[in-house]
């Protein structure tokens, strides 16, 4: 795994031409990089996936960053229409030069406005903190019920940072934001703290390793009695999250002779530096009780010489210790809800959309969910046709060829969602949807009819194998929530599903678009008798693959020709067609086979739909078959494809 760190140095200084005041401070975080994912950069959390808001010489959306798993790949963003009419006003800056776009490896950095974003690899070791060098001369360590029992001596500062938590937190949409404004909290609510940080110690650290991961900080004034940049205390938090699981205090010694001599100058020098000026270095480490490895650390500096005796500067770290356990406990609270907030969003993603409203109301999501209800439903089935052997071809490239299946997929479930339908589930490279549940609508077969014609009109002459095939039927099912005890989806279940499975069968065997059911084919005459909506054309009585009871199936069709699926019932001549269309089907189920076949061939001989009919009476040699029981023909057959 890989880290991008951030760490900006703000300047006392006006904008110029501006009244804003950049506040003074230094601010830092570091996330962990996603392979193969493009990170949106810059200064505006709403519209970045990465912000650093701070840094006002960085652009609202400044560069995308994307992790290879062993480079880092920024980019400056170029010119976006209609929202970024202009490139970023600051470079790039990577080994000292500008660039458009740089190749990052670990351990090096580039450079935006007054940002350094430099690259942590899994090798990457962490700086030394100077505070590690020498020996604690106090350490206080206080349970949350404990430090309960402590009374603030002066509360006012507190309360008054307090005030700010509902505008911060109505800013918060995510865990870096939520860090990012309670570390504001802290800074302002503890004047003598230098620093405020999260920390954590990383999943994949090893017992005895000193890792410490600085997710966010924000640091008063980064100059002030500090030689080098903010370093949390390494010790203090392995002892906190790995061990003691308590808020902990520590006060170090300045004294010379103090120091271990197993570490280097330069912590001496540091430390030697405060105990010139008096200043003796504390800290606090409070860790999250939520199960996690991180960790709210703030440090500052004891301005007396004796640390044990000072007052009153020693006397408000226990204070202090209270307040940042209120703040841990809020980021804890806050925390879970911003997780049940996201899979609340990751949820809806998995439910229908026309249910999602549901989930903001329990109690009649429950009631919806409880026991299934029998509805009078309609039901659209839809299959997509050649993309079986479509993916057979791409086994090589299963990517490629599921992003095809997946834009037609959005296509037909978008048509049933936009037409008010609940999209059941994808079978393969199908979508079912129907209407009637949970709501009903006096029109849902006219719905379902739109939504179909939507689908089909998109579909067909576009796709790779040119064809799409729909089945529409009306009747009783038990919908809502089915399937086992601990994987239930909504669904349907009952013979009109079925149905509509084979219906859409047929248009393999007519070589159609849509087949409905004698049901919906009435319900759509009389809600458009001048076939100024959709037309429709009976295509005789039929018995579904694998069912016993007959029925007389109907094409519909649009209005107009789509390419790819021309045919005299899109086009001017329909109206004449139809009654001689009619007479053909009509003489077909009566057994004037010869008379069908002459009125087919002659009059229709181009229609796919007239060829299944010769087929059937080719296949019988002209001669109406008996059925099963040996009855003479009764009108009905089941439509196949053709060989």
């Amino acid at each position: 795994m890989a880290d991008l760190e951030a760490l900006t140095r703000i300047e006392t200084t006006a904008n110029s031409g501006s009244s804003v005041i950049t506040v003074p401070g230094q601010y830092s975080w570091r996330y962990p990089l996603p392979p193969n994912k493009a990170i949106k950069l810059g200064s505006e959390p709403k519209e970045c996936d990465w912000a650093v808001p701070e840094d006002r010489m960085i652009s609202r959306f400044h560069a995308i960053l994307e992790w290879t798993g062993s480079v880092l790949v920024v980019t400056r963003r170029g010119v976006i229409l209609p929202d970024y009419p202009n490139k970023p006003g600051n470079q790039i800056w990577f080994r000292n030069k500008p660039s458009e776009q740089c190749e990052v490896k670990s351990g090096e950095w580039f450079v935006i406005g007054q940002t350094r974003f430099t690259l942590r690899g899994d090798d990457a070791s962490d700086p030394d903190s100077p505070v590690d060098a020498t020996i604690v001369q106090r350490q206080e360590e206080h349970s949350r019920a404990e430090l309960e029992n402590v009374a603030f001596t002066n509360p006012a500062i507190l309360l008054k940072a307090m005030e700010q938590l509902p505008a911060y937190l109505r800013v918060v949409a995510n865990e870096p934001a939520l860090f990012k404004q309670m570390l504001k909290v802290a800074i302002a609510a503890l004047p003598k703290a230098d620093a405020a940080a999260i920390v954590r110690i990383p999943p994949d650290c090893p017992v005895g390793d000193l890792r410490v991961t600085v997710v966010e900080q924000n640091v008063r004034n980064p100059h002030a009695g500090a030689v080098n940049e903010f370093v949390p205390s390494r010790k203090l938090v392995r002892r906190v999250v790995c061990q003691q699981r308590k808020s902990c205090l520590h006060v170090w010694s300045t004294d010379p002779s103090d120091f271990t001599a197993a570490n280097s100058s330069d912590h001496n020098m540091t430390l030697g530096v405060m105990h010139q000026q008096g200043a003796t270095p504390w800290a606090i480490c409070t860790p999250f009780q939520d199960g996690g490895q991180h960790a709210l650390y703030v440090s500052g500096r004891l301005t007396n010489r004796s640390a044990i005796n000072a007052k009153p500067d020693a006397a408000h770290l226990t204070e202090y210790q209270k307040f940042i356990e209120i703040l841990v406990g809020l980021l804890e609270s806050t925390r879970r809800t911003l997780r049940l907030a996201r899979q609340v969003t990751v949820t809806k993603e998995a439910w229908p959309s026309n249910l999602r409203k549901y989930l903001d109301d329990p109690e009649k999501l429950e009631e919806l969910l409880k026991t299934p209800q029998e509805q009078d439903v309609t039901v659209l089935f839809c299959d997509l046709r050649g993309y079986s052997a479509r993916a057979e071809e791409q086994g090589a490239n299963l990517t490629e060829a599921w992003t095809e299946v997946q834009k037609a997929l959005d296509t037909m479930s978008g048509a049933v969602t936009e037409k008010g339908g609940i999209v059941a589930g994808f079978r393969g490279d199908a979508v079912l949807g129907f209407w009637g549940w949970p709501e009903k609508h006096s029109d849902q077969i006219e719905r379902a009819a739109e939504a179909a014609l939507r689908i089909y009109e998109r579909l067909v002459g576009r796709m790779v194998m040119r064809r799409c095939g729909l089945g529409i039927t009306h009747g009783r099912a038990l919908a809502g929530r089915l399937g086992a005890h601990d994987l239930a989806v909504v669904d349907l279940y009952g013979p009109v599903v079925n149905l509509a499975f084979r219906l859409e069968e047929m248009t393999k065997a007519y070589k159609v678009g849509i087949v409905v059911s004698d049901e919906v084919a009435a319900k759509l005459q009389i809600a458009d008798p001048m076939n100024k909506r959709w037309r429709l054309r009976g295509l005789g009585t039929v018995v579904p693959r694998g069912m016993k009871k007959p029925l007389t199936a109907y094409e519909l069709s649009p209005t107009s020709a789509v390419a790819g699926a021309e045919s005299w019932v899109t086009s001017d001549t329909y109206e004449a067609n139809l009654p001689l269309w009619n007479e053909a089907v009509e003489k077909f189920v009566k057994g004037d086979w010869a008379e069908a076949n002459d009125q087919f061939d002659g009059l229709f001989g181009d229609d796919p739909a007239a060829s299944c009919f010769l087929r059937f009476m080719e296949l019988h040699k002209n001669t109406p078959p008996k059925d099963r029981d040996g009855k003479d023909w009764n009108g009905s057959f089941t439509p196949r494809p053709e060989e």
